[in-house]
């Protein structure tokens, strides 16, 4: 028998789902979101500024938090062959450093 709900691996109980509301979003998901807005934001700057320049660097510093925290805070699961980290069952690739050039790419 089919049914209309798409498959799951898992359950939040009334509990964990009021937790989860109450904690609001992880870590891992507002520092991506602000690396995704600061990486529009540079690319869409018509001309280099030092204000521009410093929103680079601060990008990078939050790639680098993001690369060193995300695979422990969203608890990625280790592939037990290889010794990699899997994300959504492919191996997890660090976040590049951003240059003004590939932004603008």
């Amino acid at each position: 028998m089919s049914s209309a709900s798409p498959p799951r691996n898992f359950t939040l109980t009334s509990a964990e789902r009021i937790n989860a509301l109450i904690a609001g979003p992880p870590a891992w998901s507002i520092r991506k979101r602000r690396i995704e807005d600061l990486m529009e934001e540079i690319a869409s700057a018509e001309k280099v500024t030092v204000a521009i320049e410093k929103k680079l660097v601060l990008l990078n510093e939050l790639i680098d938090k993001h690369n060193r925290y995300y695979p422990i805070e969203a608890n990625l699961p280790f592939d037990m062959q290889t010794g990699r980290l899997l994300e959504r069952g492919v191996p997890w690739k660090p976040l590049p450093h951003q240059t003004l050039e590939s932004l603008r790419a």
